[in-house]
């Protein structure tokens, strides 16, 4: 299994956390992130297909996203037998129209800044792994 993080934007301060658990996340499976120059919704977009596989599973960060707790994302994880992207977009999100097979995910019903919305992401999917292997991570 393989996880791709894509963030649209330069590094930020917070991506060194994200990096924490980028690296816990490796001992489930390969995981990197990867960054996409501010642009166009449209160049944007293109850049971001270009990273992604024809039989990559992908997740959008969106506002108007599903909603999941930390359970049902896990038990989703779990079901996908293929590699998985997870795309946070830019400043004004992402272009939907080039993206009309991927799930879209929301982690909150608040706006987040971007930095705060990686950092979530990133725990969450290390999250759902331990979850998925029984760990003493996660807490009731």
């Amino acid at each position: 299994m393989q996880v791709k993080f894509i963030f649209v934007g330069k590094k930020l301060k917070l991506d060194s956390f994200c990096e924490v658990y980028i690296k816990r996340i490796k001992a489930f499976c390969s995981a990197e992130m990867i960054y996409i120059k501010p642009s166009t919704l449209k160049l944007e977009a293109l850049f971001i297909q270009k990273k992604i596989k024809p039989d990559d599973f992908v997740f959008i960060l969106d506002e108007n996203g599903k909603q999941l707790n930390s359970y049902e994302f896990a038990n989703l994880i779990e079901t996908i037998n293929k590699p998985m992207v997870f795309v946070v977009g830019g400043a004004f999100g992402i272009d939907k129209k080039y993206f009309k097979d991927a799930f879209f995910l929301s982690l909150s019903k608040l706006t987040l800044p971007h930095q705060i919305a990686r950092l979530i992401l990133c725990e969450s999917v290390y999250r759902s792994f331990t979850i998925i292997k029984n760990l003493p991570y996660h807490k009731e």
